[in-house]
């Protein structure tokens, strides 16, 4: 039988016992699940292993974990930050969802010209970036960073990432390659990005990559691009 994964947010590390109090937690476990004295989870701190644990004592207010067994898990190898424009909330969050499967390791919400939102619920995109982690079976959590603009975003990571801008003017046949894993990939809102983005993603030498000849929509150039670097 497949065992459930979750995540918590108190370090593991060498303790055998866990007592966890986390209320979205115990109900799951209790009203959702059914779990009883005896039943085995896997928890995971996204530190890079999952540690399969045994219920010892299951109350509403509290649960107690026997520690059984470390493995060390999935941790994906390249180091891909995603800048996301701000886009409508399904399509959004199913970015988020996707984006957590595919390896991404940190997520930035971008205030493009032709974003049509300016903010973000944080509170939900974390829940559905760790609900993605617990799914797919990586051992670490995505950082999701704070919203900012696109040349914010730009002057803030050049120094250590290595830029591609996603657009449909750019260059169908350039190689999404770079000596360093450090990537960071710009994805444009509803309408793409304005002529004033497109000149100053030149003016930072940052490469315009075309995904193909279609137009595609936000949400799905972003699972296709992080699918060409990841893999």
């Amino acid at each position: 039988m497949k065992l459930h994964r979750f995540f918590i947010e108190e370090e593991i590390g060498e303790r055998k016992t866990l007592e966890i109090k986390t209320e979205h937690l115990l109900h799951q476990w209790r009203n959702v699940l059914r779990f009883a004295v005896g039943d085995k989870v896997i928890l995971f701190d996204g530190k890079g292993s999952d540690f399969l644990c045994e219920i010892s004592a299951l109350t509403k207010n509290i649960s107690n974990l026997d520690v059984l067994e470390e493995t060390k898990g999935i941790i994906p190898s390249k180091k891909i930050t995603l800048f996301i424009s701000l886009i409508k909330r399904e399509n959004f969050e199913l970015v988020l969802e996707k984006a957590t499967e595919l390896g991404v390791s940190r997520i930035v919400p971008v205030i493009a010209d032709r974003s049509e939102k300016k903010s973000l619920n944080y509170e939900r995109a974390l829940k559905i970036v760790v609900e993605a982690s617990e799914q797919s079976g990586r051992t670490n959590i995505p950082v999701l960073g704070e919203t900012m603009t696109t040349e914010e975003a730009v002057d803030r990571y050049k120094k250590e990432l290595s830029f591609f801008a996603f657009d449909p003017t750019g260059s169908f046949d350039y190689k999404l390659t770079t000596k360093s894993y450090n990537l960071g990939l710009l994805i444009g809102p509803e309408g793409g990005f304005t002529p004033a983005e497109l000149e100053f993603f030149a003016e930072k030498e940052i490469p315009i990559v075309k995904l193909g000849e279609q137009i595609l929509r936000a949400e799905t150039a972003s699972i296709v691009a992080l699918s060409r670097v990841m893999f």
